[in-house]
């Protein structure tokens, strides 16, 4: 399709600066349709009623957004923060699209830890290390998880 508009062809995943970004893009593609399920089903919890009483108080749409819609989805949003950090250090997506996709390469571009991981198991053989590192990233992702909480109050963002 580059070539038919006067560009010079480009090996999305055989280039090291590009394999990475298109694995990202195409790990985006595959979990927005997670994502929305997730968001309209925090959409449906809000009641109808504060839109309704808003709209008599005389909100127009951008205020009842930004004063009813985006509150009410902080803990919405905090899942889906959290649930996207965590698979994309260690999920199966972070796996198996990489895996499948370009195996790590081209150059290592995509390599990353857990492909790391599952390369010292299964292809070195050096089980002990590999579940060393694991454990590792468990502890880190559960130090991040709580830092999340932390910082956010259990998905509620209130700092007052």
């Amino acid at each position: 399709m580059l070539v038919a508009v006067g560009l010079e062809p480009v090996s999305f995943l055989g280039d090291p600066r590009f394999a990475l970004l298109t694995v990202t893009l195409v790990c985006i593609w595959f979990l927005m349709g997670f994502y929305m399920l997730v968001f309209l089903g925090g959409l449906h919890d809000i009641p109808n009623e504060y839109y309704e009483a808003a709209q008599m108080d005389g909100a127009g749409p951008v205020t009842r957004f930004w004063y009813i819609t985006l509150p009410l989805l902080r803990p919405t949003s905090f899942f889906v923060l959290l649930v996207s950090t965590v698979s994309a250090v260690a999920g199966a997506h972070a796996f198996d699209l990489v895996y499948v996709m370009t195996r790590g390469g081209p150059a290592n571009a995509t390599s990353l830890l857990i492909t790391y991981i599952y390369q010292q198991a299964f292809q070195f053989g050096d089980f002990g290390y590999a579940s060393a590192m694991s454990a590792v990233l468990v502890a880190m992702l559960g130090a991040l998880s709580g830092l999340f909480f932390l910082l956010t109050r259990g998905g509620r963002f209130q700092y007052a």
